[in-house]
């Protein structure tokens, strides 16, 4: 609770009574003007803004408080702890975290930090070259509709976990892949110039909907092609 001082004004009264002897040529004393007091202004505590919104793109992860003002925000290239220091923000302390083998040729180990409520990241780790250079150094997924920690998750065009397959198609998804669990359907991609290029690819949103038409998991980064 922030901390708050208390003014305090003293106000001082002067009485004075006189007692009058019958001097014949005796003269009152002025009674001395009160000091005025001017109070100290109380000192303001900035408030402490309350995570509200996580919202999930295909650049990275933004965080907004109930005023709608971001405040906290990680790439997928960014180093773990700033990743952690968002995400604790937004959900409380991070869980210990979990090892998810690669393949020991194209996919790295991963540090899998399962948030209670629904919310995963996965972060890179033992890389031979910089994070930014390689494809996949972080990720998120979805899996509640429902807030964490009271804090809402949805993608950039406003999807949710739960939703329906009519809201991802009102968004003219660029892409569809058939998946394990459904279909993913990628949204909000960071370059929209590449996405129907064969040669290149850009990171996306995905919407795996599964057989029932319900927006089951939400996964990004998700690349529109993959060239392994």
């Amino acid at each position: 609770m922030p901390r708050r001082l208390l003014a305090l004004a003293a106000l001082a009264v002067l009485s004075l009574t006189a007692c009058a002897a019958p001097a014949p040529s005796s003269t009152p004393a002025a009674a001395p003007a009160a000091a005025s007091a001017t109070p100290s202004p109380t000192p303001t505590t900035p408030s402490t803004p309350v995570p509200a919104e996580l919202v999930v793109r295909g650049a990275g992860v933004q965080l907004y408080d109930s005023a709608g003002s971001e405040i906290g925000a990680f790439a997928w290239a960014d180093e773990t702890a700033t990743a952690l220091a968002v995400l604790e923000l937004a959900f409380g302390p991070a869980p210990a975290p979990s090892i998810r083998a690669g393949d020991g040729t194209h996919y790295a180990d991963y540090e899998a930090y399962e948030f209670p409520g629904g919310f995963t990241y996965f972060t890179a780790i033992d890389l031979e070259k910089p994070r930014a250079e390689y494809f996949l150094p972080s990720s998120v997924q979805v899996d509640t509709g429902e807030p964490i920690n009271g804090v809402s998750i949805r993608t950039f065009d406003g999807l949710q976990v739960g939703g329906t397959l009519a809201e991802v198609l009102a968004l003219s998804p660029a892409l569809n892949y058939e998946h394990p669990l459904g279909t993913v359907y990628l949204v909000d991609p960071v370059d929209a110039a590449v996405v129907a290029d064969p040669e290149n690819a850009t990171d996306m949103v995905a919407a795996i909907i599964d057989g029932d038409g319900t927006l089951m998991r939400i996964i990004a980064p998700y690349p529109s092609r993959s060239f392994i």
